[in-house]
């Protein structure tokens, strides 16, 4: 095609395709067909497909809980309960003084080991003294004149014989000795009175053990009556221990008492482990706790043992033949008390009511099984009766 000249216009171009002519109706028939697909993609989605969906795949069955057993072993077992414990001294004594008076001397050291009899304080005695001095006097004086009616008692009764004085007089004599014995009497309790008193002055330890704080020092006043104790005096050696059992294992101890195979120890802060023997059982349960209060005696003569500290007492009651023990954690709680699961030949899970008797040895002594039973050791927390179950290898099986 050759180019127009120079100077003319380009003629207008024509459309390649023919311009497609619609009418009202048309149109609104195709903006309804747009409208109908929109709201198709909409509904489905981006990526979904436009047709119907498939069927939804079925669920698979559920695996059975994984658990690990241990058997139920009947074995003769001694009977012993481990408890908490609490060193006491089996005496203590508060030293009060027994009258006032102004402290002297302090014969000890706060912490010092004493014997009973030694002169632990010393009061003022001045006092004391002189009162002793002068019912010494008292009593001197009275003696005299009781030696002098004497005499004349006797002389009386010679007298009398020879009818030189008349039976009154020898009357008068002895009335006279008889009220003179009975003042010499009194003068001599007066005097033992002050001796006492005098004795007080002297205060010595009651006991052996191991001398406390002192509270009071040379130059205070002692009074008597006191609240506040000059020292106390504790025992050391034998040394005590209280602890509390529960009231269900009573029974097994009171058996082995009377048996003569009731045994105590407990283990110290070395790991010395010392015996003992048990000298006090309560005689009530303690309604609110359910437990029975015990005391057991202890040698310590190296004093070792110190009154307030905690130990582990071990209890020893005799020999419990057949008994069920099995691991700790088999044995489950719930609201009807304790249970254990056990399973079947078919690999089912049965709850078996339990009694649980005891911890030792790390094992659990129960009460409710006939032994050899298989029960549920591990993975028993999300069981339920009538469970399928799945038994794991044994630890060290392929």
């Amino acid at each position: 095609m050759r180019p127009p000249p120079r100077g003319h216009p380009s003629p207008p171009l024509q459309p390649v395709l023919p311009m497609i002519r619609l009418n009202k109706r048309s149109w609104t028939v195709l903006a309804a067909l747009l409208a109908a697909a929109i709201g198709a993609a909409a509904a489905y989605g981006p990526g979904r497909a436009w047709l119907a969906p498939s069927a939804k795949p079925a669920p698979s069955a559920k695996a059975p809980p994984l658990v690990s057993l241990a058997s139920a072993q009947m074995r003769d077992l001694p009977v012993e309960f481990t408890v908490q414990g609490h060193l006491v001294a089996l005496r203590q004594v508060d030293v009060r003084p027994l009258r006032t008076g102004t402290i002297r001397s302090v014969h000890f050291r706060e912490g010092d080991d004493v014997e009973a009899g030694q002169l632990l304080f010393t009061l003022d005695a001045a006092d004391a003294t002189a009162q002793f001095n002068r019912s010494q006097a008292q009593v001197a004086q009275i003696k005299a004149q009781l030696d002098d009616a004497q005499r004349d008692y006797q002389r009386s009764r010679e007298l009398v014989k020879s009818r030189f004085i008349s039976s009154s007089a020898v009357d008068t004599s002895a009335s006279k000795v008889e009220s003179l014995q009975a003042q010499h009497r009194a003068a001599l309790a007066d005097m033992e009175g002050v001796r006492v008193q005098l004795d007080r002055t002297r205060i010595v330890a009651p006991i052996t053990g191991k001398a406390g704080a002192v509270k009071m020092y040379r130059g205070s006043l002692a009074q008597e009556g006191s609240a506040t104790p000059l020292v106390t005096v504790v025992q050391f050696d034998p040394i005590g221990v209280e602890f509390n059992l529960p009231e269900s294992q009573l029974a097994a101890v009171v058996a082995a008492r009377a048996d003569r195979t009731l045994s105590v120890s407990l283990e110290t802060g070395d790991g010395r482990e010392v015996a003992g023997q048990v000298s006090f059982i309560n005689n009530t349960v303690n309604a609110s706790t359910g437990t029975i209060s015990m005391k057991a005696s202890f040698p310590n003569r190296d004093q070792m043992l110190w009154p307030g500290a905690f130990v582990r007492v071990m209890l020893g009651a005799g020999l419990n033949r057949h008994a069920i023990v099995l691991p700790p954690q088999a044995v489950m709680e719930g609201p009807n008390g304790h249970f254990v699961y056990v399973v079947t030949p078919d690999s089912e899970v049965a709850a078996r009511p339990v009694t649980l008797l005891r911890i030792q040895d790390r094992l659990a002594v129960v009460d409710g099984l006939a032994g050899g039973e298989r029960v549920v050791r591990e993975g028993n927390q999300n069981l339920r009766p009538g469970m399928k179950v799945k038994v794991a290898p044994e630890r060290g099986a392929p």
